[in-house]
């Protein structure tokens, strides 16, 4: 009785648990909406942004490209794969037979989605510097300072001797921060399947 609970206790202490749930986390990810949204106004403006999907709206009408779909859906599905692979790898780390491949699908897939957050976020932060420096680059008559991905402001100007004052508004969503979960439990998994060997 003592060998097939010391057995059981065994097997449970091989599953690379944070690779399970970050697998999980990861394959419904691409599902779960945008990552980032901008605000312009009262809605006269509205882009989300993720990098499996953008949402662009001015003045209540929506605009997409097909050809951006298509790269979309193949990053989905790409990222769905690697929630697989990984999710896969921490079941199998229980097989010793199995151990190898195991080990190989968890070093492949863990860490990718914390590049993915990484270069999404310096992408954000490189279009809002470029947004804010345009104005004086190219000689525009007003001065458009937004904040760093997350808050509020408003961008001034004059018209026809009206001053105009538009609010601005950005933030990340839920979705984003599901995203950095998985990815840390990607780092976790990946250094917990070390452990594993």
């Amino acid at each position: 009785m003592s060998e097939v609970v010391a057995e059981s206790n065994a097997w449970y202490g091989r599953v690379n648990w944070p690779g399970i749930f970050a697998g999980m986390l990861i394959i419904a990810l691409p599902f779960l909406g945008t990552w980032w949204g901008f605000m312009l106004g009262t809605g006269a403006v509205v882009m989300a942004f993720s990098p499996f999907g953008v949402y662009v709206s001015v003045f209540g009408e929506t605009m997409s490209s097909p050809l951006f779909w298509w790269v979309v859906l193949g990053l989905k599905l790409g990222v769905v794969y690697l929630g697989v692979l990984l999710l896969t790898g921490s079941v199998l780390s229980v097989s010793n037979r199995h151990a190898a491949i195991a080990e190989l699908f968890v070093r492949f897939s863990a860490r990718k989605l914390l590049w993915l957050v990484v270069a999404f976020v310096a992408g954000l932060l490189i279009f809002v510097v470029l947004v804010n420096q345009l104005p004086e680059l190219v000689g525009l008559p007003f001065r458009l300072q937004l904040p760093y991905l997350i808050g509020s402001s408003s961008f001034s100007t004059g018209v026809e001797g009206m001053q105009l004052t538009i609010p601005i508004s950005m933030g990340f969503t839920q979705a984003f921060a599901i995203a950095v979960v998985a990815a840390a439990l990607g780092v976790v998994a990946w250094l917990y399947q070390k452990r594993l060997l």
